[in-house]
């Protein structure tokens, strides 16, 4: 796990670098090689976003965002439902109050705001109707 991190460490530092010196689709390899092993790597998902839009590759921005969003949902919902897990007794007690309360999803976890994902979704709403202007045109 360690060795991962710092493999990833490095390749991140080089997108970083590759990007300064506006070489934006090697940037882009680096940024792939971190998401390959590791899709939920927040940073990595942001910057290789942008080096797509900087490279006008809508199709494979929209793609990336749909992917990175999935990753991090399941992410959520597999933490969610560990808790859930450990803490059998206090979920529930406490899902009759949630439920009421419309504090819990559809599938029966908790609702989970998150900035992060709200901007990706933002974003994506925005490349969509991008990609179908120009598909009309």
């Amino acid at each position: 796990m360690k060795k991962q991190k710092i493999m990833e460490a490095g390749l991140y530092l080089q997108g970083q670098s590759l990007e300064q010196e506006k070489s934006y689709a090697e940037a882009a390899r680096q940024y792939e090689k971190i998401l390959k092993s590791n899709p939920i790597h927040i940073d990595a998902n942001n910057r290789l976003m942008i080096v797509y839009r900087k490279l006008k590759e809508y199709k494979k921005e929209f793609a990336l965002i749909i992917k990175a969003i999935s990753a991090h949902e399941k992410r959520i919902e597999e933490n969610q439902r560990q808790w859930i897990k450990e803490h059998s007794k206090m979920a529930t007690l406490s899902r009759p109050l949630a439920k009421s309360l419309g504090l819990l999803t559809t599938k029966g976890l908790p609702v989970q705001e998150n900035e992060l994902l709200d901007r990706w979704k933002r974003r994506k709403a925005i490349l969509s109707k991008k990609l179908k202007s120009h598909s009309n045109k």
